[in-house]
């Protein structure tokens, strides 16, 4: 059971930031928790930078819809290989914050495979603006100097995936965490290779609370062997591979059927969702290869698995 934060009834939402392409992943998954937590406490909210259209069909999820973000700040970040709406996430506790002290932000490119987000408003948070999972780059070296900190002229740093943010209200504005961001993107604009979550690491500077990858199971094609048996809640379809277009086979079958059925229901448009003529399993040599990551990385995986026995019990990042 989640450690309590001693606040008798918090105002919460799951919150994802979304432009007209990633719409309808983002009502995929707002439609897969409110179906795992019938009973869910939080409300769903969308924000975007422009009027979005929700479809009919959505009203049993009681979705919030807020009016889009206008800033000369965002529209002045730099952009590469993400959409601007990337961004977004940062804006949140400023849009939600009069209505919610706990926002959970998520990719709209997750898969929910079981539910739990109740309970995990809940922890304490110590202190800490943010919770988030470690990125996968620094699961098999814990130690791995990521590049922002270089560029930054820093040595080593937790460095949290953005994908998957836990975000006290308060404490988000009180340490300023926007400001500094935006501050560190006007000046060193080559220091953001991942936009919103190379500015977020470099403002939190490591100091946030590291949760349980099972909240953020960042699924990279290298290493799909790992994930049943590790029992992810959310599944975060990290790289360019996603369900819904995957013409080299990386993504399971069960997630191509999936968002196809959900797409062909209310995205009738978008129902195209090829299914993949090959796969891991028409692939000896691809198998193979899986086969010998999985041997070569195990006892590494299973030492940073050790550090979350319970996944409602985070740890501070820099321990």
């Amino acid at each position: 059971m989640p450690e309590m934060s001693g606040q008798p009834t918090l105002r919460k939402a799951v919150v994802f930031c979304v432009d007209e392409a990633y719409l309808p992943y983002a009502l995929f998954l707002a439609q897969q928790l409110h179906q795992k937590e019938p009973r869910r406490d939080y409300d769903i909210c969308l924000v975007s930078d422009r009027v979005v259209q929700i479809p009919d069909g959505f009203d049993e999820l009681r979705l919030k819809v807020f009016p889009p973000l206008e800033s000369a700040a965002y529209d002045a970040l730099k952009t590469t290989h993400l959409a601007r709406s990337a961004y977004l996430r940062m804006w949140v506790p400023q849009i939600l914050g009069q209505d919610y002290d706990r926002l959970i932000y998520l990719d709209s490119d997750i898969f929910a495979d079981a539910a739990g987000l109740s309970d995990l408003f809940e922890i304490d948070m110590k202190g800490k603006a943010v919770a988030a999972v470690r990125d996968v780059q620094q699961w098999y070296r814990p130690r791995r100097v990521v590049k922002e900190f270089v560029k930054a002229g820093k040595g080593y740093r937790p460095y949290l995936n953005s994908g998957f943010l836990l975000i006290d209200v308060a404490r988000y504005k009180e340490s300023q965490v926007l400001e500094r961001a935006l501050a560190i993107g006007a000046a060193h604009p080559d220091w953001v290779p991942h936009h919103d979550q190379s500015l977020l690491n470099l403002a939190l500077d490591g100091d946030w609370l590291e949760l349980s990858p099972v909240w953020n199971w960042q699924w990279p094609w290298k290493y799909p062997l790992f994930t049943d048996w590790v029992g992810p809640r959310l599944l975060h379809f990290i790289g360019q591979s996603k369900p819904w277009s995957d013409p080299q086979g990386h993504c399971p079958r069960r997630f191509h059927l999936s968002y196809a059925a959900f797409l062909t229901a209310y995205f009738p448009v978008r129902a195209q969702v090829p299914v993949p003529t090959i796969s891991v399993l028409e692939s000896k040599a691809r198998l193979f290869w899986l086969a010998l990551r999985f041997v070569a990385l195990r006892r590494a995986l299973l030492r940073y698995l050790d550090r979350f026995p319970d996944p409602y019990q985070p740890r501070d990042a820099k321990a």
